[in-house]
């Protein structure tokens, strides 16, 4: 098996904002459940304070799912490079994720730990994926 040890810039940059695409498309997918099926009839601003509330779950919880297979993926033919991707991908995607947050009115005093969970669990995920990948895959 022959192995790449080009590090794939332009697919770890795509996916980081692929994965930022797909969270938000799944906050606002967890938002129209809830709004249809679960609390019909309310007024849009309840629906705004709830997406405020979950979406940083549903980041975390998806994001650890997404981060883990996509950095396997990344790591394909790339094994010698494996640790270096497993930090990159979460990487790139925190440095966008911040762009994104100081160009918002989020408040960070508030969403610190929220924060934190997010990007470690993203970063962890990402990691255990890559590294734990067989060279035969």
């Amino acid at each position: 098996m022959t192995t790449n040890n080009k590090i794939p810039w332009l697919k770890i940059i795509g996916w980081a904002l692929l994965i930022h695409i797909i969270l938000i498309a799944l906050s606002i997918l967890e938002v129209v459940i809830f709004s249809s099926l679960i609390e019909p009839g309310q007024q849009p601003t309840y629906y705004e304070q709830h997406a405020q509330m979950t979406a940083p779950y549903v980041s975390i919880i998806f994001g650890i799912i997404l981060f883990f297979f996509i950095s396997r993926l990344l790591v394909k033919k790339r094994y010698n490079k494996r640790k270096f991707i497993g930090l990159m991908l979460p990487g790139i995607y925190i440095i966008m994720d911040l762009v994104f947050l100081l160009l918002s009115d989020t408040n960070w005093g508030h969403q610190y730990l929220i924060f934190m969970m997010s990007f470690i669990t993203k970063t962890l995920a990402s990691y255990i994926g890559a590294t734990t990948i067989n060279n035969k895959e």
